[in-house]
């Protein structure tokens, strides 16, 4: 079964670079790219989004990238947005992660990082860069002490430290089962177990007692 086709309006500050990405993205099969542009208020115009079903935007160090996020979801909530932004920027990261965006990469990510950081949030789903989790996860190793998470791996199966580390590591349930030669409901049953032992509800805190164990 095909992915349905997603329409997508591409910004990049460059012109070179701009066009370069938007041939590539007009190559995938699940894109169609509507639109192009070199700035985020570009795109603030409402007639402009009617038939954009998803933003990728290149803000690199651009002023008040998290407040023109703001504004578009306003516009059009049903926006799925990608933002790409230098991992060095880290006062940027923080602020468009609270903007709620469906996904962070870092623009000098390896195209196969690129296409499935696409495919994901084309398809609706969360997709943050290791490095961007790494980030998020700083803050609260330092008080980890103070959680009920443990601190050591030891207690957890090889398997499930196998699990924990592919899941950090940005790997669907699919490819976890493909990774371990296991099925995916197995990989399912480790990830329940994960969740209930390291005392968190999602992947997002798996990664960050990930990191806090010293898996990745």
């Amino acid at each position: 079964m095909h992915q349905p086709v997603t329409t997508v309006h591409l910004v990049h500050p460059y012109p070179l670079e701009r066009e370069a990405i938007a041939y590539w993205l007009s190559k995938q099969a699940f894109l169609g790219l509507k639109r192009k542009g070199n700035r985020l208020p570009e795109v603030s115009n409402p007639c402009s989004l009617n038939d954009i079903e998803m933003l990728i935007a290149f803000t690199y160090h651009a002023a008040d990238t998290a407040q023109q996020i703001v504004h578009l979801r306003k516009i059009k909530p049903s926006l799925k947005i990608l933002i790409a932004v230098d991992i060095e920027n880290t006062d940027t990261i923080s602020e468009v992660v609270h903007c709620s965006v469906h996904g962070i990469i870092d623009v000098h990510a390896q195209v196969e990082e690129w296409e499935w950081a696409i495919k994901s949030v084309s398809q609706g789903k969360v997709y943050y860069a290791q490095q961007v989790m790494k980030l998020l996860a700083g803050p609260i190793i330092h008080n980890a002490e103070n959680q009920s998470i443990p601190a050591s791996k030891h207690f957890l199966s090889k398997r499930e430290i196998e699990v924990l580390m592919l899941v950090a590591s940005e790997y669907s349930t699919n490819r976890i089962a493909d990774k371990l030669f296991i099925s995916s409901k197995t990989v399912e049953s480790h990830r329940r177990n994960l969740f209930q032992k390291l005392g968190v509800k999602n992947s997002v805190g798996l990664t960050k007692v990930a990191v806090r164990l010293g898996v990745i």
